[in-house]
Order: C-alpha cells, then sequence, then structure tokens
C-alpha cells in the first residue's frame, strides 16, 4: 500500500506539470488536458473518501467534477484524432 502512494502523483505535482506547460512558448494541449484530467480525478477521490461527511455543495461540486472530466476525455479524444490525421 505504501508503493501505491509513492507511484501515483499528488495533485501538487500536477499542478506544477500544468504550469510548467502553460509556461511553454507553444504549449501542447494534449498535455495540458491529461493533466487537468488527472487533477481534477484526483479532487473527485479525495471527495469520495469523506463522503459521509459531505454537505449538498461538495456532492454538487463532484458531479461538476466529474461533468468537466467527461468532457475534457471528449476532447483529449479530438485531440489525439487531430493528432492521429495530421502525421498522414
Amino acid at each position: 500500500m505504501e508503493s501505491d502512494k509513492m507511484i501515483k502523483p499528488t495533485v501538487s505535482y500536477h499542478l506544477f506539470l500544468y504550469r510548467e506547460e502553460l509556461a511553454r512558448r507553444n504549449a501542447r494541449q494534449l498535455r495540458l488536458s491529461r493533466t487537468k484530467i488527472d487533477i481534477t480525478e484526483e479532487l473527485i477521490s479525495r471527495t469520495v473518501k469523506n463522503i459521509k461527511t459531505c454537505s449538498m455543495d461538495d456532492l454538487k461540486a463532484v458531479n461538476r467534477e466529474l461533468v468537466f472530466k467527461r468532457k475534457l476525455r471528449n476532447r483529449v479524444s479530438k485531440l489525439r484524432k487531430e493528432a492521429k490525421l495530421a502525421k498522414q
């Protein structure tokens, strides 16, 4: 179990990666979106772990995060398809 925590990057690290990518002259949209998904997943999992103590506002926030994550996944899928077409 201890090794699981070492393998999975923290939200802070994902935010660091996101900022680093934004600082690049030509930021890669696919990488930015993937990092956003990772951050959102971590925030959702933290809230779900404490679901018993969540307020209604917290549950609404989780719902918004889930919708946001779904939209990001669709965007990543489209970006991958576009990149694949551009290579051909």
